[in-house]
């Protein structure tokens, strides 16, 4: 018989099991070639990550990740923007600038990309984010522009929404969704869980955001696994359905509620977002599931927490850390960047903080 939740992994015999592609990415465009180094940077609140290239030949010299210090002060974003606030800006620019150097390296670049999400952007350009910390918490800077770092030149893309940050967008870019003629989500689930729908019909992309938190985001264990432990220990009885832990696990009560509200908000977004815009689960041609967290992520088990409805998971397509990509993509090709300004800038923002349909939505997705 069916599971009560059913992951189409096949072992019952009546349902086939669910393909995953992982094809279907865009390539990075062609190197406009110009002499000296580059880099490529995805300043995420928890990682960050960089990549050092040959400008001359597109080589890929040298790449590293390393946690971001920020966390020293403040776990997640609206801690840092509370720190910036009081004092502290200097402080949380030097510790981010210090790690981007770190991964980097000791290669000498000229010119470099960097994503991140709103925050971050402002925190790295040092700039105050105190536009977030009251209502209507609309941004007052959304970046696409180039400032100058300890003489590199640093170009920061254009965030879509204050709660869409240029990392998001530059995932959306190198999905390749706003290519294709379906209609397509992707989500970028990290501390901010970005949603992005693509309907190739109208030539139309609708973003939304939710709040993920750190759920996923863990030093010692990657979202992938914290995901694969909950999983388990609720197919194996450890876990009950209203999420209480029953059992000894390598994850902890509090770990599973906070991936429980996690879970949730990522959830009802999708279903939330799918439902303003008119479109069934079973419209969708393609569900990219990117950012590190996505990386080692097996579907079948983010199904089984109520990460995503079943129902999306023969057309998901893990593609691992598409921020970084793109900003490579951008500095390989100045162009590139600048279209993927454009999108963002032509994007349609739906606001679900405060909506109903969301808020049942989140309601009913809380248990397993």
């Amino acid at each position: 018989m069916r599971c009560a939740v059913c992951t189409r992994c096949g072992k019952c015999g009546l349902y086939p099991s669910a393909p995953i592609r992982e094809s279907g990415v865009a390539e990075l465009p062609a190197l406009v070639r110009r002499e000296g180094l580059g880099a490529a940077v995805d300043i995420g609140s928890t990682t960050v990550v960089a990549r050092v290239y040959d400008l001359s030949t597109g080589e890929l010299l040298h790449q590293a990740s390393a946690f971001n210090p920020q966390r020293s002060v403040a776990a997640d974003v609206m801690g840092r923007i509370s720190a910036a606030m009081e004092g502290r800006l200097d402080e949380l620019r030097d510790l981010v600038r210090s790690v981007v150097r770190d991964c980097i390296g000791g290669f000498r670049v000229r010119e470099a990309v960097a994503v991140g999400n709103t925050t971050m952007l402002h925190l790295f350009a040092g700039e105050s984010p105190a536009s977030y910390a009251t209502a209507p918490f609309k941004a007052d800077r959304l970046f696409g522009e180039t400032i100058e770092i300890d003489g590199v030149k640093v170009r920061l893309p254009r965030c879509a929404h204050g709660f869409f940050g240029a990392d998001a967008m530059a995932s959306v870019r190198m999905s390749g969704m706003c290519g294709r003629d379906g209609c397509e989500l992707l989500a970028d689930i990290g501390t901010n869980g970005e949603i992005a729908l693509w309907r190739g019909d109208r030539r139309e992309l609708t973003i939304a955001s939710v709040a993920a938190g750190p759920a996923f985001e863990r030093p010692g264990l990657t979202g992938s696994q914290i995901i694969a432990a909950i999983a388990d220990g609720l197919d194996s009885g450890a876990i009950d359905e209203t999420g209480r832990v029953t059992d000894a696990l390598s994850v902890t009560q509090d770990d599973v509620r906070a991936v429980q509200l996690a879970k949730a908000a990522v959830c009802a977004g999708l279903d939330t977002l799918l439902a303003k815009a008119g479109v069934s689960h079973g419209d969708v041609t393609r569900f990219s599931l990117a950012g590190g967290f996505g990386s080692g992520l097996d579907p079948a088990k983010a199904v089984r927490i109520g990460l995503f409805d079943a129902s999306l998971l023969p057309v998901v397509a893990v593609c691992g850390n598409l921020a970084v990509e793109g900003a490579a993509a951008a500095l390989f090709d100045p162009a590139f960047g600048d279209e993927t300004d454009r999108i963002a800038n032509e994007a349609r923002h739906v606001e679900l903080g405060g909506d109903a349909d969301f808020s049942d939505a989140f309601i009913d997705a809380i248990g397993f």
